[in-house]
């Protein structure tokens, strides 16, 4: 349960706690134009957007629990957490998500990868909140 189950919550989780609370928390201070928990449909399942990052993120945070060795009996990876979210979702989304939906790279991204970056680093490190929360100290095999 501790390799599969748990990150899977525990990414689910961290986008809605974090990454949704990080983009509303930028809006508010009027960094950025969009806000957190959009509602707007994504554009081929037609759910909202939170609920599709969050599924996204769910998934995303098994294989940093794996490629981080995440495990109650070894010290909390909190650069490498924050590091992975940031680095990796910011560029699962500019080049493999966007380009799905239409949007390709071009033109300034700074902006974009900036704001990406932000939120997902905050999901990285709220991922492993969770994982570090809900873990039992004995490993099930």
């Amino acid at each position: 349960m501790q390799k599969l189950i748990l990150p899977f919550v525990s990414g689910f989780l961290a986008s809605l706690f974090f990454r949704e609370a990080t983009l509303a928390l930028l809006h508010a201070a009027q960094f950025i134009d969009a806000s957190g928990f959009s509602t707007q449909p994504f554009v081929p399942l037609g759910l909202p957007e939170f609920l599709v990052n969050a599924f996204w993120s769910a998934i995303w945070a098994v294989p940093m629990a794996w490629l981080l060795r995440v495990s109650p009996s070894r010290p909390a990876p909190w650069v490498p957490a924050f590091v992975f979210g940031g680095l990796v979702l910011t560029a699962g989304m500019v080049f493999v998500v966007d380009p799905l939906r239409g949007i390709w790279p071009s033109g300034n991204m700074l902006p974009r990868l900036a704001m990406g970056f932000a939120s997902n680093a905050m999901w990285g490190w709220g991922a492993l909140v969770f994982m570090r929360a809900l873990m039992s100290e004995t490993v099930e095999d």
